[in-house]
C-alpha cells in the first residue's frame, strides 16, 4: 500500500509540473510574475510532499505500535504459558515421585508378604514328598508335586516382577560399557546353567556403548536366554550377537538365533507382560524376559523390535542412544 501511494504521488507530481509549466507558458506573463508563480509552485510541491510524508510516517508508526503491542502481548502469553507449564511439570514430578514411592511400597509388600507363604507352600510340599512318600499314593504325590512346582513358578514370577519394577526406578550409572564382554559373560552363565545345550555362539568384537553396565547385563541375559531357550530343539543350535549400521548411520545391535521362531502376525505381543507365543509345556518362561529387556533399552533412549519366521529362527534388534540418566561419578 505505501508503494502504491508513492507511485500515485509521483505520477501526480509529474502531471502537476507538466500542466503548470504549460499553463504558465500559455499565459505569456512578464518574467517577474512568472518567477513568482514558479516559486509558489515549488513551495506547494514541497508542502504537499511534507504532508504526504507526515501521513505515511504516522501510518507506519501506528502499524509499528500495533506490532510492538502484539509482540509484547505474545511475550506475556508465552511467559504465562511457561509459568503454567512449570507448575504442571512440578505437579507431574510430584505425582511421579508419589507413584514411585507407591510402587516401591508395593514391591516391598510383594517381596515380604507374598513370598513368605509361597516359601511355606514350597517347603512343606517338599518335606511331604521326602518324608511321607511311602504313606501317599501316586495321585497324592502328583498333587504335591504340582503344588510345589506351582509355588516355585509363582515365586519366579514375583521375582521377575520385582526385577522389572527395580529397572523402572533404578538410577542409571552411565559409563563406557564393553557390550561384547557383557554378552560373553551372559553366555558363560547360560552355558553353566544349561551344560547339555551346546550352542554355537558368535559374538562380534569391539562393541562399545555408553550405558549402565548392570542393566545392560540384565537385558543381554534376557535376550540371550530367550535365544538359548528357543534353540533347544535345533539340530545345530546357533546364536549370533552383532552390530550393523542403520539407515541414519547409527548402530543397530542384534541377537539372532536359528530356533523355532514365531509368526510375525503376533509380534505385537512380544513385549507385553505375560503374553507368550509358545505353550508353557513346550517352552517354559515367565513372560517377563522380553519386557524386561525392552524396559532396559527404553531407559537407554533406544528401542527394540524383532523379525522372525516360524521354524527359521528370530532376530531381535535394538539401539542404544544417549542415556536418559545422570552420568556416574568416576
Amino acid at each position: 500500500m505505501p508503494r502504491t501511494i508513492a507511485l500515485i504521488y509521483l505520477a501526480a507530481g509529474i502531471l502537476w509540473i507538466f500542466v503548470t509549466d504549460r499553463w504558465l507558458a500559455w499565459l505569456d506573463l512578464d518574467p517577474e510574475t512568472l518567477q513568482l508563480l514558479h516559486t509558489s509552485k515549488g513551495w506547494l510541491a514541497i508542502l504537499g510532499s511534507a504532508v504526504l510524508l507526515y501521513i505515511l510516517l504516522r501510518r507506519h508508526k501506528r502499524r509499528d505500535d500495533a506490532a510492538v503491542s502484539a509482540l509484547l502481548e505474545s511475550q506475556r502469553e508465552v511467559q504465562q504459558m511457561n509459568a503454567e507449564l512449570e507448575k504442571r511439570v512440578v505437579e507431574r514430578t510430584r505425582q511421579l515421585q508419589a507413584a514411585n514411592r507407591e510402587l516401591e511400597s508395593f514391591a516391598y509388600a510383594v517381596s515380604h508378604d507374598l513370598r513368605a507363604p509361597l516359601r511355606s507352600l514350597s517347603g512343606f510340599s517338599q518335606i511331604l514328598q521326602e518324608t511321607a512318600a511311602e504313606q501317599l499314593d501316586e495321585k497324592s504325590l502328583h498333587y504335591l508335586r504340582r503344588i510345589h512346582d506351582a509355588s516355585q513358578r509363582m515365586s519366579s514370577l514375583i521375582e521377575a516382577l520385582l526385577g522389572l519394577s527395580r529397572i523402572s526406578t533404578a538410577e542409571l550409572a552411565i559409563r563406557p560399557v564393553n557390550l561384547t564382554q557383557v554378552c560373553i559373560d551372559a553366555a558363560a552363565a547360560l552355558r553353566e546353567k544349561h551344560p547339555s545345550h551346546n550352542v554355537q555362539l558368535d559374538i562380534a568384537p569391539n562393541m562399545h556403548v555408553e550405558g549402565d553396565a548392570r542393566l545392560l547385563r540384565i537385558a543381554m541375559d534376557c535376550l540371550l536366554g530367550n535365544a538359548w531357550k528357543f534353540t533347544i530343539k535345533a539340530e545345530q543350535p546357533a546364536v549370533t550377537v552383532g552390530v550393523q549400521t542403520g539407515v541414519t548411520g547409527g548402530h543397530i545391535y542384534f541377537v539372532r538365533d536359528n530356533g523355532v521362531g514365531f509368526d510375525m502376525a503376533y509380534a505385537n505381543k512380544l513385549f507385553v507382560p505375560f503374553q507368550r507365543l509358545h505353550p508353557d509345556a513346550e517352552f517354559q518362561g515367565s513372560g517377563i524376559g522380553l519386557v524386561t529387556a525392552q524396559r532396559v533399552i527404553a531407559r537407554h533412549g533406544g528401542r527394540i523390535w524383532a523379525e522372525a519366521q516360524v521354524n527359521e529362527g528370530a532376530t531381535f534388534y535394538f539401539t542404544i542412544n544417549a542415556p536418559l540418566g545422570s552420568p556416574a561419578t568416576p
